[in-house]
């Protein structure tokens, strides 16, 4: 069950995001930083025109601090997924985001799945997170409640001079 709770959480998402990418607007954001964990790798969220997964990235503050926040990765299809090489937390990324405040959540909703066994009875949860290559294990805490940014296919790249 909470599994289709993680793959509809981004849905809430498309009330104010249309199904194709928007020209640029003041309410879009370019931010620095580097990619700290995905939300259960095999699981996607999906639309009438686009499919959604999330991740957690690591902004990068002037101060020099790294400053988490959930990112609502938008596609359509299969192969416009990040590659492999983009889960490396060394690498530093520059996206264009757009600030979504309706899919806000905690980092514990999106790490944990809950469990219970064949009676019902509840277990311990399981995290569902898969960390970046070289991330900071430290950096999300579970009951902070995250903001919420949309990420369309193609609207990222990496910095030149990192791996």
């Amino acid at each position: 069950m909470k599994s289709i709770g993680i793959a509809l959480l981004p849905l809430a998402c498309i009330l104010s995001v249309s199904g194709q990418p928007e020209a640029a607007k003041p309410n879009h954001e370019v931010l620095r930083g580097r990619v700290v964990a995905q939300v259960a790798p095999l699981i996607y969220g999906s639309s009438l025109t686009h499919k959604w997964m999330s991740f957690f990235f690591a902004v990068e503050e002037p101060h020099g601090k790294a400053r988490p926040i959930e990112v609502a990765y938008a596609f359509y299809q299969s192969d416009q997924l990040p590659p492999d090489s983009f889960w490396d937390y060394s690498k530093l990324y520059e996206m264009r985001l757009r600030r979504e405040p309706g899919c806000d959540t905690t980092v514990e909703s999106l790490a944990y799945e809950k469990n219970a066994d064949t009676k019902g009875n509840k277990l311990p949860a399981s995290m569902i997170l898969k960390f970046a290559k070289g991330a900071p294990k430290n950096l999300l805490r579970p009951e902070a409640v995250l903001p919420c940014y949309v990420l369309w296919y193609g609207d990222y790249q990496q910095i030149p001079g990192t791996k």
